[in-house]
């Protein structure tokens, strides 16, 4: 392949090539930041970050810094993406490999939250714990999924954060089912919130998500505790409040299904002394005994 004179080699994510390989069109600048541009492709996200920045899972990673002179654009700008290049005024961002990101799997066995974990905000976690909670009777989620999407500030509202982390403790907990119920409510409204949020909750749902909730996710369902505090620790981290509201959505959802899991257990206990405790067939009962 050749390359302009000021190409930046960059690494597609598998997961952009239906925004990347299309053919060229305008796309609009959303944000500009010195680790992160974040393009709106015909309404789907399109992040071109730095090799330090943060990594969503359709990102475009650069193989290398950015120059001084930063990205050129602001919000509002508009630049030409497709076949393959994102063409900056002064550079053109050339996909040159690919890169396959992680997602969430369903963990093999029960997944507890250790102790000295960060929870997030207390008012997210319990509304995640409900949202859950009406996901795993099969309880109709709408209401609380309009309260939801779109609520708080910024390029990711709170609410959409904690969806996020909804739809992956739901499948780290293993309730696949519950996890397409629960975006089939949310996807229809998508257009009540950001484009960026529209995006990562897209991802959350088929199990995608930035490197640090991942690893996170892993080790949660390894059930190593140690390992687990110190990945919470780096979530926490992104973002303003985008880490502990994702946390409290992450949170809150185990939290239902260990309740859901308790409480069936409780119920088989009880099933299983009532079996016990019944005479067996044949035998007289303590009436005809006497």
């Amino acid at each position: 392949m050749s390359l302009p004179a000021t190409a930046w080699p960059a690494a597609a994510s598998c997961r952009s090539s239906q925004v990347l390989d299309q053919p060229t069109r305008p796309a609009t600048v959303l944000a500009a930041f010195p680790a992160a541009l974040y393009l709106d492709v015909d309404g789907s996200l399109l992040p071109v970050v730095t090799p330090d920045g943060l990594r969503p899972p359709t990102a475009l990673v650069l193989g290398g810094c950015l120059p001084p002179s930063g990205w050129g654009v602001g919000p509002g700008d508009t630049v030409d993406v497709g076949a393959g290049r994102v063409r900056l005024p002064g550079a053109v961002v050339v996909a040159v490999r690919t890169w396959q990101p992680q997602g969430v799997a369903p963990a093999p066995g029960p997944v507890r939250v250790p102790a000295g974990f960060d929870r997030g905000s207390e008012t997210w976690r319990l509304a995640a714990a409900d949202l859950a909670g009406l996901m795993l009777d099969g309880v109709d989620p709408a209401p609380a999924v309009g309260a939801l999407v779109g609520a708080g500030q910024g390029l990711t509202p709170g609410g959409d954060d904690v969806l996020c982390g909804v739809l992956l403790g739901l499948r780290l907990a293993g309730h696949l089912d519950a996890v397409a119920r629960l975006w089939a409510a949310v996807r229809g409204r998508l257009g009540c919130t950001t484009t960026l949020s529209a995006a990562l909750l897209t991802e959350a749902a088929d199990g995608y998500a930035v490197p640090q909730v991942v690893r996170l996710a892993s080790a949660l369902a390894r059930g190593d505790s140690a390992a687990a505090v110190g990945a919470a620790g780096a979530v926490a981290a992104v973002g303003h409040s985008s880490g502990r509201d994702l946390l409290a959505g992450l949170v809150g959802a185990l939290e239902a299904c260990a309740l859901e899991a308790g409480a069936l257990e409780a119920c088989a206990l009880e099933a299983g002394a009532l079996e016990a405790c019944a005479p067996a067939a044949g035998a007289p009962s303590l009436r005809e005994a006497s």
